[in-house]
């Protein structure tokens, strides 16, 4: 029987070599796809900032980005594969660039129109952000998709490596996004505009299309991508010098928890967080309160006429505290922002005093009441985030941290926004049965009349939770504030706004209590 050859049943694939035309700079192809790794996470962490001024800084948000991102990963490295077999050049890797890099540098023109018309259609909590994430984000983000397998394509030179290839070159694009996660959410937010951003990004990946078309011998190709670069500079440059300021604008600004606006209005000054105003200073008297819900806080002294501490979990431009402060010289407030930025906008442009009576304290609220010390006789909740509580500040469990840290007395007041009627109205009534778990009594007080007729919309709601089993009915909350005089708003006043106070039952058989295992608090907010 004769003897078959040893080198007929040898793997032809063995050693085949990569076709000319793929064979690529390997330094050249590993920078690529760092480069456009770190882009890519970079444009999803700086796109959350695009859409919360419009949709706010939800869980929906969030969700959206991802979800895009991840679907367009799915189908860039589909068609990224398609490409790269039947087009294995590096000038082709250099237009797969050189698109997105377009696009995405011209994003900062677009999205501000784009988002205010989808906002403005009413989509829906959810399904705006999803919307504007879709048309802004999906088609660069494919784009960018395409770059790792065709690069793979690019530096395989043989069957047998591909597997040490791709997951070597894979191995630096993960590298490059943690390196523009990291970048982008720690430094240049709080450094740069989210437009300048966005800019920087798609003038970086024009650039690396320049390289890489150099690399692949075009020099024609790398001029026209260089020229686009140039171009899109002189019209960033261009658009900020024409851009008309806006009348009484004094700060815009993001930071690592919200976009800031701050700006003088008709005699007043506002401090806006995203889509949500959170304060607002009458030039001529800066002690006034005046945002309406702020002089309802004020019926606290109905249950503590004479508080010696007190605790704000919320700052914005410290209207309340600073207006308590002032009025009961015998107090020690304790302020808690989890911004540093919002405790300096404070100090610098609302006239928040600083001292031993008027602590300020740069942390999460819920943090701050697990380590502190002390017991307070006024514990106020005003922590927003956009339009929308941090879920951790919504929970039983810290409800019942909140009860550890009051004195003997002492009384937890809450605002919220929500529908007290209706089918947007589950927030609210969750909120309540929430605190309720806690606390013997709770009182509602909404901040407009509602004796004509619940409204349908959201309001500012206050919610006073005593230790006390006793529920004060609305003549007894209007005596009782009838006799703690003029600090903080008028008598008058005051009697009209207890006056307010809900006497009907609150149905909350239908809602959940919210812990810390289970608090879906946009979902609530969107329903």
């Amino acid at each position: 029987m004769p003897k078959r050859s040893a080198h007929r049943h040898a793997p032809e694939h063995t050693d085949k070599p990569a076709s000319r035309g793929s064979a690529g700079n390997p330094w050249l192809l590993h920078a690529v796809v760092f480069v456009c790794g770190a882009i890519l996470m970079g444009l999803e962490i700086v796109g959350s900032r695009i859409l919360a001024p419009y949709f706010g800084n939800s869980i929906f948000v969030w969700g959206s980005l991802i979800s895009v991102v991840l679907a367009a990963l799915s189908l860039g490295y589909w068609l990224g594969g398609i490409v790269a077999d039947r087009w294995p050049r590096l000038h082709v890797l250099g237009v797969l660039i050189a698109i997105p890099g377009i696009m995405i540098a011209l994003l900062p023109f677009a999205y501000p129109p784009l988002n205010r018309a989808i906002a403005g259609s009413d989509l829906g909590a959810r399904l705006s952000p999803l919307v504007s994430s879709l048309v802004l984000f999906l088609v660069p983000s494919v784009f960018l998709g395409t770059i790792s397998p065709f690069a793979v394509r690019l530096q395989a030179r043989a069957v047998a490596s591909v597997g040490t290839t791709a997951g070597g070159l894979y191995a630096v694009s993960t590298a490059g996004s943690i390196a523009g996660t990291l970048l982008t959410a720690f430094y240049l937010i709080t450094v740069l505009g989210v437009g300048k951003i966005v800019h920087g990004l798609g003038l970086t990946l024009l650039l690396v299309a320049v390289a890489v078309f150099l690399g692949g011998r075009r020099v024609a190709r790398a001029a026209v991508a260089f020229v686009c670069a140039g171009a899109l500079l002189w019209a960033m440059v261009w658009e900020a010098r024409t851009r008309a300021a806006e009348p009484g604008l004094l700060l815009d600004m993001d930071s690592f928890y919200n976009h800031i606006h701050v700006v003088d209005d008709g005699g007043t000054r506002y401090m806006d967080f995203d889509n949500l105003r959170q304060s607002a200073m009458l030039l001529q008297d800066p002690w006034e309160l005046r945002l309406r819900y702020t002089r309802f806080l004020a019926l606290a002294l109905a249950f503590q006429p004479e508080p010696k501490r007190a605790l704000i979990l919320g700052l914005g431009g410290g209207s309340f505290p600073k207006r308590l402060y002032r009025d009961f010289p015998q107090i020690v407030v304790d302020a808690v922002d989890i911004d540093p930025e919002v405790l300096a906008i404070a100090r610098r442009y609302f006239q928040v005093p600083e001292d031993p009576r008027m602590r300020l304290h740069p942390k999460d609220g819920r943090r701050f009441v697990r380590e502190t010390d002390a017991k307070y006789d006024l514990i106020f909740l005003d922590a927003y985030n956009s339009d929308t509580i941090p879920f951790h500040l919504t929970t039983r469990e810290f409800y019942r941290e909140l009860e550890a840290r009051l004195a003997p007395g002492g009384i937890v007041v809450s605002n919220i926004i929500g529908s007290l009627r209706g089918p947007q109205s589950a927030f609210f009534r969750t909120m309540y049965r929430t605190l309720a778990e806690s606390f013997p009594a709770v009182h509602v007080i909404p901040t407009y009349d509602v004796s004509g007729g619940f409204p349908l919309s959201e309001i500012n709601i206050i919610l006073i939770a005593t230790q006390g089993r006793t529920r004060l009915t609305r003549a007894e909350l209007m005596a009782r504030v009838g006799r703690v005089g003029g600090r903080l708003v008028p008598a008058s006043d005051l009697v009209g706004y207890a006056s307010h106070l809900l006497e009907v039952p609150i149905t909350t058989s239908d809602v959940p209590i919210l812990t810390d295992d289970f608090a879906p608090v946009e979902s609530l907010r969107a329903s």
